[in-house]
């Protein structure tokens, strides 16, 4: 039997408990850095290569195509696979958040993985933060075959009124240790 949330006690609990968490716990601080997101891990890029290659070799039938066009596929293939194995990440630890983001242009991206290029690093310190919300965002859903997952944010407003959130879609191994509501 579910209960309904849209009731005015339903409403009075939720503000208590909210309440309650804000007089419990009025900073964030984990024992250790949590990161989230995809950041690029070896074995993937190895695996993606494995993958690229072997393929390669099945659509230049084994050697029966000149090298050049296997090198071809190959290149092609390596450039669509690697930037697809990693994308913006966020790390958190007791005195700030590191955000390392990467280009959306995958040639771009590409040099970055492989530090031609820098990739974009912003740092915020948590004594910066004026207020932080978990924000969930609903997609619109247009087609029957879009399985694309909402939205789930951490929004964060610094001192200096800059908005920024931050995507938590990938958080299997992050553990939630408190909530920072709004100093005021």
């Amino acid at each position: 039997m579910t209960k309904d949330l849209t009731s005015v006690e339903s409403v009075h609990i939720m503000k208590d408990a909210l309440n309650e968490i804000k007089t419990i716990s009025l900073d964030f601080s984990p024992t250790k850095k949590q990161t989230v997101g995809n950041k690029p891990h070896i074995l993937s890029l190895v695996l993606g290569t494995i993958f690229v290659v072997f393929l390669a070799l099945f659509v230049t039938g084994f050697d029966y195509q000149p090298w050049w066009v296997f090198a071809i596929v190959l290149i092609l293939g390596l450039g669509i696979t690697f930037p697809a194995c990693f994308n913006q990440y966020w790390s958190v630890d007791k005195k700030q958040i590191t955000i390392t983001s990467y280009s959306n242009n995958d040639f771009k991206k590409l040099a970055q993985l492989f530090n031609l290029t820098s990739k974009y690093q912003t740092i915020i310190n948590l004594s910066n933060v004026q207020e932080a919300a978990i924000v969930y965002r609903k997609i619109v859903r247009l087609s029957p075959f879009n399985f694309n997952p909402d939205h789930l944010l951490l929004g964060i407003t610094t001192k200096d009124g800059k908005e920024i959130d931050l995507d938590y879609t990938y958080f299997e191994n992050v553990s939630v240790y408190s909530i920072t509501f709004s100093k005021t």
